[in-house]
């Protein structure tokens, strides 16, 4: 009966990359992609019985929270796909990313706490996209700090 053994590492080399590390940076893309496109609907809805029935206001990058949500999201959609394998490039990437998810998170909780207001002297209500931002930006926040942690916690 033949047995192989491994081949043992260099020292100086550092230690293969796990293979769950794709899933944070689809999880990253993913939950990134789904904050732009959110940004591009409209965030508040009201209702004019008697007129209109339905309306909405205009997409959320009309807005300062929905244009850093936009800005942010296409950002981090850029530095992930830059990012290469190399040590230096993610240890340049990461960072920036999760700046930038944080401004996201603080600026549309900020938004949210705030209300939708009113829309034409009618008051409004938020829509299914924001809700669906909500929803997308804990993913992409959790995406981002786990990538951040896996860079600061290898050794060199």
């Amino acid at each position: 009966m033949l047995c192989f053994v491994d081949t043992p590492r260099r020292p100086d080399l550092p230690p293969p990359a796990p293979r769950d590390r794709a899933v944070w940076r689809w999880l990253l893309l993913g939950s990134a992609a789904a904050a732009l496109l959110c940004a591009l609907q409209p965030w508040i809805r009201v209702r004019f019985d008697r007129l209109f029935g339905l309306a909405f206001g205009p997409p959320g990058w009309h807005g300062t929270a929905g244009f850093t949500c936009l800005g942010t999201s296409a950002l981090v959609i850029v530095l992930a796909l830059a990012e290469s394998g190399s040590r230096s490039a993610r240890e340049a990437t990461r960072p920036g990313s999760l700046l930038l998810v944080a401004i996201t998170v603080v600026v549309v909780v900020v938004e949210w706490r705030q209300g939708p207001g009113t829309l034409g002297g009618v008051s409004a209500s938020w829509t299914v996209p924001f809700h669906l931002l909500l929803l997308s930006l804990p993913a992409l926040l959790t995406a981002s700090v786990v990538r951040w942690r896996n860079t600061v916690a290898r050794p060199r």
